[in-house]
């Protein structure tokens, strides 16, 4: 079965396209599950692509250490570690398939990252009186169910 990277990409994009608005603590807020937070989740599934990235082009990418910076990191920067990729990861790599299904894992555990910060669709928001529409939220609390 061959996957079309570009689908995927496609797929991606509505999600990044959800992320982008996010105040910089939300993006960076520990939920604790999945990678913690949207933005390491992003950026683990950006590592996902690793090995598949074709060394031919010239492109050393910056995410072998991204966990040293992760706290300087924005969504820009982010954006720009997939706009990398996309252009040079190699999509016949034997490896593609599995960093495909694990993105596909990670950006369910972003959908239910955002459906809780969301407090018009997600019943936490309800139980926890602490919702409030503002730009940032600086005391976000999650109230494990």
């Amino acid at each position: 079965m061959t996957i079309d990277y570009n689908w995927v990409k496609t797929e991606r994009q509505q999600v990044l396209d959800k992320v982008k608005n996010l105040s910089d603590s939300e993006f960076a807020f520990n939920f604790g599950f999945g990678e913690g937070s949207i933005k390491k989740s992003l950026l683990a599934i950006a590592n996902l692509y690793q090995p598949s990235l074709n060394s031919t082009n010239g492109f050393t990418s910056s995410l072998e250490n991204y966990k040293d910076n992760e706290q300087t990191l924005n969504f820009t920067d982010v954006q720009n570690y997939f706009n990398d990729i996309n252009a040079h990861v190699n999509p016949e790599h034997h490896s593609i398939a599995q960093s495909i299904a694990e993105e596909f894992r990670r950006l369910g555990h972003i959908d239910t990252m955002l459906h809780i910060i969301d407090q018009d669709d997600h019943r936490i928001a309800e139980r926890t009186n602490s919702r409030q529409k503002v730009t940032e939220r600086l005391n976000m609390t999650i109230t494990r169910l």
